[in-house]
């Protein structure tokens, strides 16, 4: 049976703005299409379906079809409104055809909701006419290219009421953290602080005292810092101008943007621009200084693990004379960030900690840049090479990498071709089954080295507790990783483990894998020289 999906796209169709004289009123009439109002200038009462609700400057209403509406001005101003006029498009995409979808009509309004009812957003009308402005405009431009602006700006405009619609029903901290989040999205562009309150439905000073509490500065604060690290990052990237990185912050007048960044940063734009050295903090489980340390760059402070490790700094004897200078972050517990900020870096690269999943004192710091997770060390390498502008050498470092797999593939291959393999590890009360994918274990083992993973293991990443599973297995060949001694021999102590074939055939292979480690390029390395020497009995490397 083929899989269709369905896929909504809007198009403008007519913008028309219209002075409702004070004292007038006008008939109740039908919305035979779909509309948007918009209230540019002053405020004004609509009756919508027999029901008034006064709008001010700012507010919009989402107009349902073949419901009723009524224009009142009872004040002795006149209201300026847009009316917009829309199309959505219904379409199923299948495999082998893109087709008009029959439930287009009813599904219209879908994104907003608005089957049933009008929706009525509040905000600020700088934001409303900072987004009809460009709209009114491409009305103006005639062919394809008036087309595509249109549709760009509406959808632009559509994106903003959405917004304003998903803030209602929220918590005060769920609000807040909404435009924290709009602040991050739309930073390059005009922001109205003064809206924000608005957004949040709360009132300025109740908004500030929150906004303070929850990420140490105010909202003109916090949008500085969040332009300053994006001026920072384009300074990095080279053959960009002044005036293009303050425009591409939010900022028209280059002049102002060099006072507001000596005054944020200590020194003048063009002086930062000139400085060769980033100071760069790693926070996660993962041992990404490994990567960094690929790409020529040693951060100021990265994850350790004292307890894992023997080395007096808790990094692996491969790193650890290469990061002398570097201070250890310890992982195994919850970090402060007044330990990471305290050095002052410019960059914080940070990944989701076990610990601290929803730690926002980590989102809300301006200096923080997210890694996505990911079951590819490539991948990891790429993205820190995009921060710190070192693609190139990121490919040469993967290609190496992926030569030195090829030629330890072939050095296996009298182990690999005999037969079939589970890799676990045991744990204090636990035994974890790795699977034959979605884990760089798995991407080395099997897919780089050649082993051959037991046909029955299919699942990703690793299943805990999987001592039974290992029982009904009755697998031919067992590797043991990252197992303390006192563990391997608790499972020698159980008959059912004793029964195993790979027991008893003498096929379960225990290297010393403490610092084993396939996430990171030069941890990947090691490993493959540390397993061939094991395996094929070549000289181990020198730690």
């Amino acid at each position: 049976m083929t899989q269709s999906q369905h896929y909504s796209s809007y198009f403008p169709l007519s913008l028309k703005e219209h002075d409702i004289r004070a004292g007038y009123r006008t008939k109740p009439f039908m919305i035979q299409r779909p509309a948007i109002l918009l209230i540019t200038s002053g405020t004004l009462k609509v009756v919508l379906d027999g029901s008034t609700h006064p709008l001010k400057m700012g507010s919009s209403v989402i107009l349902r079809t073949n419901g009723t509406l009524e224009l009142i001005n009872d004040t002795d101003h006149s209201v300026r409104l847009h009316y917009l006029h829309y199309h959505c498009v219904q379409l199923m995409i299948a495999k082998t055809s893109i087709m008009p979808s029959s439930e287009a009509h009813g599904r219209i309004h879908s994104l907003h909701n608005l089957h049933s009812q009008h929706q009525i957003q509040h905000s600020s009308g700088v934001t409303l006419h900072h987004l009809l402005t460009p709209l009114e405009q491409s009305f103006k431009e005639e062919g394809e290219k008036g087309k595509l602006r249109r549709q760009l700006h509406f959808l632009e405009l559509l994106l903003h009421l959405q917004a304003q619609h998903q803030m209602q029903g929220l918590t005060a901290e769920d609000t807040l953290q909404q435009t924290i989040d709009y602040l991050e999205d739309n930073f390059a562009k005009p922001i109205a602080l003064s809206e924000l309150p608005i957004l949040a439905g709360m009132t300025p000073s109740s908004y500030c005292r929150a906004f303070k509490k929850l990420t140490g500065m105010t909202p003109g604060h916090y949008l500085t810092r969040i332009r300053m690290l994006r001026a920072k990052e384009l300074m990095g990237e080279g053959q960009v101008t002044l005036r293009d990185i303050a425009q591409c912050v939010g900022y028209q007048d280059e002049l102002y943007f060099s006072r507001v960044f000596k005054k944020t940063e200590g020194l003048s734009p063009s002086a930062y621009m000139k400085r060769k050295d980033r100071k760069i903090a790693v926070v996660s489980s993962y041992l990404l200084q490994d990567h960094l340390l690929a790409l020529g760059i040693q951060p100021i402070a990265a994850p350790a693990y004292p307890k894992y490790y023997h080395t007096s700094s808790g990094f692996p004897s491969y790193l650890h004379d290469r990061l002398q200078g570097t201070l250890p972050l310890p992982a195994e517990r919850p970090l402060s960030s007044s330990t990471v900020m305290r050095l002052s870096p410019d960059t914080i690269i940070k990944t989701q900690s076990l610990h601290m999943p929803n730690d926002r004192q980590w989102k809300t710091n301006p200096h923080t840049i997210f890694i996505h997770p990911s079951a590819r060390w490539e991948q990891y390498l790429r993205e820190l090479a995009g921060l710190v502008h070192r693609e190139q050498a990121a490919g040469r470092i993967i290609e190496r990498v992926e030569t030195l797999e090829e030629e330890a593939k072939v050095k296996l291959l009298p182990v690999t071709s005999r037969g079939s393999w589970v890799i676990i590890r045991l744990l204090p009360g636990d035994c974890r089954l790795y699977g034959c994918k979605e884990h760089a274990l798995a991407d080395l083992i099997y897919t780089g080295l050649g082993f051959q993973p037991d046909p029955r293991v299919k699942h990703g990443f690793y299943r805990s507790y999987a001592f039974e599973d290992i029982v009904q297995l009755d697998p031919e060949q067992i590797l043991i990783l990252w197992s303390e001694q006192d563990e391997v021999q608790q499972a020698y102590q159980d008959e059912r483990w004793l029964k195993l074939q790979a027991v008893r055939n003498n096929r379960v292979f225990i290297p010393e894998s403490r610092e084993w480690d396939p996430w990171g390029p030069i941890g990947r390395e090691y490993m493959i020289h540390e397993l061939v020497a094991y395996f094929v009995g070549l000289p181990s490397v020198t730690r």
